[in-house]
């Protein structure tokens, strides 16, 4: 097996232990002194330093890649732009399909109070992001484009294991769709930043009120979703010089 898909894989394996770990600490804690927020700091720190060690060590590369370093605000712009197409076409296909995407009952409920509060925000806007794209595009995609694996079938891969840690069906699929997107772009630039951009954005926006409109205004959301997604994948595909792992 290739060496360096081995030693993608050992790393993927110590960045969920040390995720577990943080997790029954964050768990235990917050039984003990009855506060969730404590749970909830407690995983946001704790996936923080996480993210510290990873990069600190070299084990997931942070820097921007094959983007010229005169692109490099352009290419933070085109990511942001991206999320938002992105949400945009989500959002809109869902609605115009009326597909019950969003969670219901007890389980909307502990995930509201997951995501509640400074610490919850952190969680969903940052600590999350982070370690999802360290675990999904700066360990697994990139050991497996380093193997003999075609690039389509590595992102693809990648894509469909992060959509597997969000659930089933609409989660699922919408989620696979995100790492295609992200590992495309990973691919691209040889860089977390742009898919790590489009995660946090992504996540930031998803609190703005697009539900419940008319069917008008969603057919025009997806029109200009495509639009915007369409003019930023091709400026990175013009924009980056084109590598063979």
């Amino acid at each position: 097996m290739n060496e360096a898909f081995v030693k993608s894989l050992k790393l993927l394996l110590l960045l969920v232990v040390l995720y577990i770990a943080t997790l029954i600490i964050g768990v235990i804690l917050g039984s003990v002194f009855n506060n969730i927020e404590i749970t909830k700091w407690t995983l946001v720190i704790g996936l923080m330093l996480i993210a510290v060690l990873f990069f600190g060590k070299s084990y997931v590369n942070l820097s921007f890649g094959r983007i010229e370093r005169r692109m490099v605000w352009p290419a933070i712009g085109m990511s942001v732009l991206i999320a938002v197409a992105q949400l945009l076409i989500t959002i809109s296909v869902l609605s115009l399909l009326d597909v019950d995407y969003f969670y219901q009952g007890e389980e909307l409920e502990r995930r509201q109070q997951l995501v509640s509060g400074i610490a919850g925000a952190l969680f969903v806007v940052v600590s999350g992001p982070i370690i999802e794209e360290i675990c999904f595009r700066g360990l697994l995609l990139d050991g497996l484009l380093k193997t003999r694996c075609h690039p389509w079938v590595a992102i693809l891969i990648s894509a469909v294991a992060f959509g597997l840690v969000h659930g089933l069906w609409a989660p699922f699929v919408t989620a696979t769709l995100f790492g295609l997107l992200a590992g495309w772009l990973y691919w691209r630039t040889g860089s977390i930043i742009p898919g790590l951009i489009i995660h946090i954005a992504n996540n930031s926006l998803t609190g703005i009120d697009l539900i419940n409109q008319t069917d008008t205004f969603y057919l025009i959301a997806l029109v200009g979703g495509l639009l915007l997604l369409a003019y930023g994948l091709w400026w990175f595909w013009k924009n980056v010089k084109t590598f063979r792992y």
